[in-house]
């Protein structure tokens, strides 16, 4: 069975909760802080003696305000991006079981909510993720075929490594690092680059592209290790190994 992406407007108590996470969220791959502000200008006025409570209620103030204006806008760009990717869901998802090896769990849909939003997060448990609006066609494309890839990969990940743990799965583990890392190497190689052709270049946080071995960058390590003709087990298991040990020096020279 093959899911679908269903793509549906995020309740504005849901806009209310994430943006609360992300502004006091600090996650050392990706300033979520930072985008927020960006997103949500006003916030950047909160003074920095306020308590939690007063924050919190400043949130909701500015993303009700917000949530009410772009009202329409949201339900266009629902019927916009379910435009853009349906011609892609099917033959991208087949691709993954076939790369993978592994049947897709026994689901329908994956949802997609949509809201206003600096971060695009996903929920592993739960099959789904979120996007912002205004977003480039091709960017729409990139997102969703890079959040999808994360559960097609820990679903494999979970065959293969039944004993890693679930909180290994998210932020900070080595794990989820390496999750976030391999996207790059996957869509900007056959086959899917041959689905997605010049639509998008795949790019990890950028973080990841500061990190060198040596002379050379730790992202083209795993470009040439997952372009080697090798299984995808084994792609996935070498390239965890190197960037294992790799993470784990780094750790101790600081």
């Amino acid at each position: 069975m093959i899911p679908k992406v269903k793509f549906r407007k995020m309740t504005l108590q849901e806009n209310i909760s994430l943006i609360k996470w992300a502004y006091y969220n600090n996650n050392e791959s990706l300033d979520v802080h930072k985008y927020t502000i960006e997103h949500f200008p006003e916030l950047a006025k909160i003074q920095n003696d306020l308590s939690k409570e007063d924050v919190y209620n400043k949130i909701e103030e500015v993303v009700t305000n917000d949530y009410n204006k772009y009202h329409e806008k949201i339900k266009n760009e629902i019927k916009r991006y379910n435009n853009i990717w349906k011609k892609y869901n099917d033959i991208y998802f087949n691709m993954l079981s076939d790369y993978f090896n592994i049947d897709w769990p026994n689901i329908d849909s994956i949802e997609c909510t949509i809201g206003l939003i600096p971060v695009f997060p996903r929920y592993l448990d739960s099959f789904s993720f979120s996007l912002g609006i205004n977003i480039e066609n091709n960017q729409v494309i990139e997102t969703i075929a890079h959040e999808t890839l994360h559960f097609m990969w820990f679903h494999k990940w979970k065959q293969i490594h039944p004993k890693t743990s679930r909180r290994e799965y998210d932020s900070p583990y080595i794990t989820w690092q390496y999750s976030e890392m391999v996207t790059d190497p996957i869509l900007n190689n056959k086959p899917f680059s041959n689905i997605f052709g010049n639509i998008f270049i795949e790019r990890g946080y950028d973080s990841f592209y500061e990190l060198y071995d040596g002379n050379n960058l730790i992202m083209d390590k795993l470009r040439k290790l997952y372009s080697e003709n090798i299984s995808t087990e084994d792609k996935m298991n070498n390239g965890f190994v190197y960037i294992k040990n790799y993470l784990e020096n780094k750790s101790k020279t600081i």
